[in-house]
């Protein structure tokens, strides 16, 4: 960007930009403003000396973005048992319509009205595992015995046999399904997008140094007569800084140092964020900020935003 110093409109010019306006748009509220009681109004009977108060050489930065906002394609399906299920954050937007600049949540959620039962694939829906138990056979132990037979009382070596202590004579352990902590089942639910509106809209940013309210008020004013404005383009947000902006401007302080800094690193997110696309080279404009008085007392600003070949006004009156 070369280091052209770019002239602020007179501010004569101004005020007679705005009183031509303002006639045409306003003209009763001028009147009821400036006029004199029992005199034909005439715009020669307002003037810049009487009506200006004071002004303030100030910058604004523009530049344009297009927000697309859609909904996510991506969706998966989960498959857990109950604990599993208490430790998600389900949510229940079912038809719904969400403004995605009003949503603080994922992108992707579960969903509470996908919740489905499905038998345990570990223990087939019985809720344990059922194993040979190893301390018997078939339930029943044996244990060997010496017995005295007859009056002879021979010793022969006969086995006693009785039910087992820990299969409870069933032959079979049944433990406990970790995977389903034994209830049988298990849940599958589906992962879904958020069903956001649809949106595709160019927003304008403008960043003033001026102190005022109506910044977003005066983006969108100029957005629309952006060709008829003249300023610095610039095409690299790296050259959105404090060496090439103040040749270029004539002047500086410390408000345009802070909208340079913060328009450097909005414009920086905005471009690597998906749902949005950059439309617009980035503008710097000379800004003079008029602080007026009309004759009955009521106090407006006039902001004139451009170079002294071409700019546009915004007033609040």
């Amino acid at each position: 960007m070369p280091d052209v110093r770019i002239k602020s409109p007179n501010v004569d010019d101004i005020f007679e930009k705005w009183k031509q306006k303002t006639n045409r748009q306003k003209k009763k509220n001028l009147e009821k403003n400036f006029g004199t009681k029992g005199a034909v109004f005439s715009l020669d009977a307002i003037s810049a000396g009487e009506t200006i108060k004071d002004t303030q050489k100030e910058a604004a930065i523009y530049f344009t973005v297009e927000q697309k906002v859609e909904a996510s394609k991506e969706q998966k399906e989960e498959t857990g048992a109950i604990r599993d299920l208490s430790k998600q954050n389900f949510y229940s937007i079912k038809g719904a319509s969400v403004d995605k600049s009003k949503w603080q949540g994922p992108e992707i959620v579960p969903v509470f009205e996908s919740i489905t039962k499905v038998p345990c694939d570990s223990c087939k829906g019985k809720g344990y595992i059922e194993t040979q138990c190893k301390e018997c056979s078939k339930g029943i132990k044996t244990t060997p015995m010496t017995v005295l037979v007859g009056a002879e009382q021979k010793k022969e070596k006969k086995d006693f046999q009785y039910n087992c202590p820990t299969c409870f004579k069933a032959g079979t352990i049944k433990d406990k399904c970790k995977k389903c902590d034994g209830y049988g089942t298990l849940y599958k639910w589906k992962v879904l997008p958020v069903p956001f509106k649809s949106l595709s809209q160019h927003v304008p940013k403008l960043y003033s140094s001026a102190k005022t309210k109506f910044e977003k008020q005066i983006g969108e004013e100029l957005q629309k007569v952006i060709e008829s404005v003249e300023g610095i383009k610039i095409t690299n947000v790296k050259e959105l800084n404090d060496k090439k902006i103040e040749p270029n401007l004539g002047y500086y302080n410390k408000n345009i140092s802070k909208i340079v800094k913060s328009a450097s690193s909005d414009y920086q997110k905005l471009d690597k964020d998906k749902d949005h696309r950059m439309t617009s080279p980035i503008w710097v404009f000379p800004m003079i900020q008029l602080f007026c008085e009309s004759k009955k007392g009521s106090k407006f600003e006039i902001y004139a935003v451009g170079s002294e070949q071409k700019f546009f006004i915004y007033d609040n009156f």
